[in-house]
């Protein structure tokens, strides 16, 4: 097995391993947050840029959410996923293929669509400054991207250093300041903006929820603390222009 092969597998191994298939917003409010991460994402694409007639590949498309959202702003989408059940579940909401992720760029072509979103994937890949540089290739335009955020508060009271913490599946992390590092100095990517999504604070929401329930608890965790504490949220998401 030639070195991009074994990158191919490893990539399918780990991207989709702990993605349900399933998942139930109204009554899990962390499901939730995995809408709602790609809804930031996508008013962050369209505050800075028109969208209308637009294309625009979701590069490890999951259960093609993101799919959905784009497309009703009227933008030409593709989803694509190395996990075939993904890409199955995906085309209910638009156009999906399954990735050959070793070659990307190859498969799709250069500069083949207006904008690339990569929403939790890249925390996934063996390497992601060349998964990144191969999404910037692929954008002719801009790149919009998520990915969970080391810097969140519930691991301030941490006192052991435990692998139940991390997912299995994540192989690297990133707080602000490395990530763009990483984009800027070595994917030839520019930051135009951030964005923030969720801010969780420890025992303070948990409590919330107790007291209050999860409706009012994800309204503080989106609106109050998120506005409070704006880098230190579930996800790091930012766009880019391809420079």
């Amino acid at each position: 097995m030639d070195a991009e092969s074994r990158i191919a597998q490893s990539i399918s191994s780990t991207a989709a391993k702990h993605l349900p298939y399933e998942i139930d917003p109204s009554r899990n409010r962390y499901h939730y947050y995995e809408t709602y991460w790609k809804k930031v994402g996508f008013d962050l694409l369209a505050k800075h840029l028109d969208l209308r007639g637009k294309s625009l590949l979701d590069y490890g498309c999951g259960r093609g959410e993101a799919l959905d959202l784009f497309g009703a702003a009227g933008m030409q989408v593709v989803g694509t996923d190395t996990d075939p059940e993904c890409v199955r579940i995906a085309a209910a909401h638009g156009k999906a293929v399954l990735l050959d992720p070793a070659h990307p760029v190859a498969q799709f072509g250069p500069k083949s669509f207006d904008f690339v979103s990569c929403f939790h994937v890249l925390e996934h890949v063996p390497s992601p400054i060349t998964t990144l540089r191969q999404l910037a290739a692929i954008a002719r335009s801009h790149v919009v991207i998520a990915v969970p955020n080391l810097r969140v508060l519930n691991w301030i009271a941490a006192r052991e250093i435990k692998l139940s913490y991390v997912n299995e599946g994540h192989l690297q992390g990133w707080d602000h300041w490395h990530f763009r590092n990483l984009a800027e100095r070595h994917c030839g990517l520019e930051l135009v903006a951030w964005a923030n999504d969720t801010t969780i604070l420890p025992l303070v929401s948990e409590l919330s929820k107790k007291i209050f329930g999860q409706k009012f608890t994800i309204s503080l965790e989106t609106g109050l603390f998120r506005r409070i504490f704006p880098f230190h949220c579930l996800s790091i998401i930012g766009l880019f222009r391809v420079s």
